[in-house]
């Protein structure tokens, strides 16, 4: 198996190193086979048609299969009363802002909802984003700028490793869970210079915790 992606990933790398030499931009794009060689070696992962999402068993390709990819960690996507919930607000209020909630999309709702867990974390306030991957870009963003250091686990989510690119941080990775090398690059950073400590609570990838008490 690993022959078989190597093999693809270096025809792949030939096809853009050519497309470069001739200075058509495009070109790569037009000679990308490697979803193709990797569908048809079976190997692809991505874009699996999934026929129904009930929770822990998926239905694909007609048979049920254990779903282990989910971001539903709760199970609250099928609980009974949030689907009730769910569909009587779409009835009443559609199923769009149809804008941004920066400009248009803003309503009592979220306002009553950022309320609520405001007071569940005994914070002044609190701020809800559309996705994950807005909440880490806007967050870390936010509290980096040129000259600070991002100090970040190795296998941190990608939308973390983005958003200390937006905020022009100087990212310092230290490896996997190992708090004797995360000590060991604070020791090694300039004591004059900002920095904040990155980590995922969960490594959906692996499985891992963070250690947040150490």
């Amino acid at each position: 198996m690993k022959d078989i992606v190597e093999n693809v990933l270096n025809n792949r790398y030939k096809n853009f190193d050519e497309s470069l030499e001739s200075g058509d931009i495009f070109e790569n794009a037009l000679n990308f086979e490697v979803v193709d060689q990797l569908r048809q070696s079976g190997l692809y992962p991505y874009y699996k048609i999934i026929q129904l999402n009930d929770g822990p068993v998926a239905l694909i390709d007609g048979k049920e299969t254990i779903m282990l990819g989910s971001n539903n960690y709760q199970g609250l996507t099928t609980h009974p009363e949030v689907r009730k919930a769910s569909a009587e607000a779409v009835m009443e209020y559609g199923t769009s802002m149809t804008g941004s909630r920066l400009f248009n999309g803003t309503t009592p709702f979220h306002e009553a909802l950022e309320e609520e867990l405001a007071d569940f974390v005994e914070k002044d306030s609190a701020l809800v984003f559309a996705t994950g991957y807005q909440s880490n870009v806007g967050a870390i963003s936010a509290v980096l700028a040129k000259g600070t250091y991002a100090v970040v686990d190795r296998f941190c989510h990608a939308s973390i490793h983005d958003a200390i690119r937006v905020g022009k941080g100087e990212p310092i990775k230290f490896n996997h869970n190992d708090m004797a090398d995360l000590e060991r690059v604070l020791k090694e950073l300039p004591r004059d210079r900002g920095r904040i400590i990155l980590v995922d609570g969960v490594y959906s990838m692996e499985g891992d915790l963070a250690r947040l008490e150490e």
